[in-house]
């Protein structure tokens, strides 16, 4: 998940990074000048971030209301220095989709991320049962069947983004912007189809070969359960020539019966 953090006080902003960096979350610094600007030039590097947190600025409810108009289905959280109601109403009317209080505790911050991503995705649960695997929305590992999957800090990134998706072509270029923030043209793309692989190999060896990971050519990547690959190959039209050969191999079988 790439996060930025907004925050006027350098110090503070540092201390606040760290800490969410203990928690496994890469978070990234921005002065609020600095997103006023990106704001003013009309790009959409604000938009690439799965969530911002607005810490110490000027005008934090107008400043919460412009990022969210920029940012689209990017998580806003704003940090407070101090509980106070009014001012926690005043942003989730401005356009936060959550409000924690300082100093923060990096698992809670996890935990009202993955919450409120989960949800922008459609899932009310944490949980979600896909064939053999219980996949979960909280950062933890998959199970299969009740046994822990152990997957590696990209590979999870990776496995969480196609779970979310669940059902869902996901790009690869969407993949990689997601887990690594770079551009999707960059050559170390290529490093996706590896990390697929290690996902497919692991979750095959704790499934006794069932097929979860589907490479859909041209578009990316599909996440479901093996049933429902089953049921897209059945349902798919046969070849031409695999319709005549069986046609053929009908017609003999019938003059056969009736000599």
């Amino acid at each position: 998940m790439r996060v930025l953090l907004v925050e006027n006080d350098r110090i503070i902003a540092g201390a606040i990074a760290r800490a969410v960096a203990k928690a496994g979350i890469r978070c990234e610094e921005m002065a609020e000048a600095q997103a006023e600007v990106l704001m003013e030039s009309g790009e959409q590097e604000l938009a690439e971030y799965d969530a911002i947190l607005v810490g110490g600025t000027t005008g934090a409810e107008q400043f919460l209301a412009r990022l969210r108009r920029e940012v689209g289905q990017a998580i806003l959280v704003s940090l407070l220095d101090h509980r106070c109601a009014n001012t926690t109403i005043q942003h989730l009317r401005a356009g936060a989709d959550d409000v924690v209080v300082k100093p923060v505790n990096p698992q809670e911050v996890e935990a009202r991320l993955h919450a409120v991503r989960r949800r922008t995705h459609g899932h009310s649960s944490p949980e979600l049962k896909v064939g053999r695997l219980t996949v979960y929305l909280d950062g933890r590992d998959p199970c299969v069947d009740g046994q822990r999957l152990r997957l590696s800090h990209r590979e999870h990134a990776i496995f969480s983004m196609l779970a979310l998706n669940v059902g869902r072509v996901v790009s690869k270029e969407k993949i990689y912007e997601s887990v690594y923030a770079l551009s999707g043209s960059d050559p170390l793309d290529k490093v996706i189809d590896v990390y697929i692989c290690k996902l497919r190999k692991k979750i095959a060896e704790a499934t006794g070969g069932d097929k979860y990971i589907e490479t859909v050519y041209g578009r990316g990547y599909k996440f479901e359960a093996p049933e429902a690959n089953d049921a897209d190959d059945r349902d798919a039209p046969l070849p031409a020539a695999a319709t005549v050969a069986g046609f053929k191999r009908g017609a003999t079988a019938g003059l056969a019966a009736v000599a």
